[in-house]
């Protein structure tokens, strides 16, 4: 491993709830050119004569990879909350796994409520499932953007009632 790679001291401004959106932003975008993409393959294969199977078949494998850019948006979501919590409630703190730093935040604050907690603990052993055991490549997870979205949401939403009123 390069030397650079191993010096994660890479924060100049610190995680914001705009990093929340930038994520969305980012994988809107990357979707949306996959998109653009796929369908010009597709014309192309469409004016060369191949047959509509093999138009399905570039489709269908299109459709599995946006899943899994999903899947990653999950995945970032997740991290920029727990370093939004990290940096804003414990710098000084190695504290492992979602549960110690949502049960360390909510010592301090008070304001995580018991709803969202729970919620954000399913949220996690998902992301942690994505991660430690993630799914086979043509069997992606089915997460969508309605999922990416409702994720989104509930930490946007916590983060924000974390963050003001202090």
């Amino acid at each position: 491993m390069r030397e650079e790679l191993k010096n994660t001291d890479w924060h100049t401004y610190g995680l914001s709830i705009s990093d929340y959106e930038y994520t969305k932003r980012l994988i809107n975008e990357l979707i949306c050119d996959r998109n653009e993409q796929i369908k010009i393959k597709g014309k192309e294969l469409e004016a060369k004569n191949i047959d509509s199977e093999a138009i399905s078949d570039l489709n269908y494998y299109a459709y599995v990879d946006n899943l899994f850019i999903w899947h990653f948006g999950i995945w970032r979501l997740q991290g920029i909350f727990e370093g939004i919590l990290k940096q804003k409630f414990f710098p000084n703190k190695n504290l492992l796994g979602l549960k110690s730093k949502l049960d360390f935040s909510r010592k301090i604050t008070k304001k995580i409520n018991q709803a969202d907690y729970t919620e954000l603990l399913e949220w996690g052993k998902l992301r942690n499932a994505l991660s430690h055991f993630p799914p086979e490549q043509y069997r992606p997870s089915l997460i969508q953007e309605s999922d990416f979205t409702e994720y989104l949401e509930l930490v946007k939403r916590v983060t924000t009632e974390l963050i003001n009123d202090e």
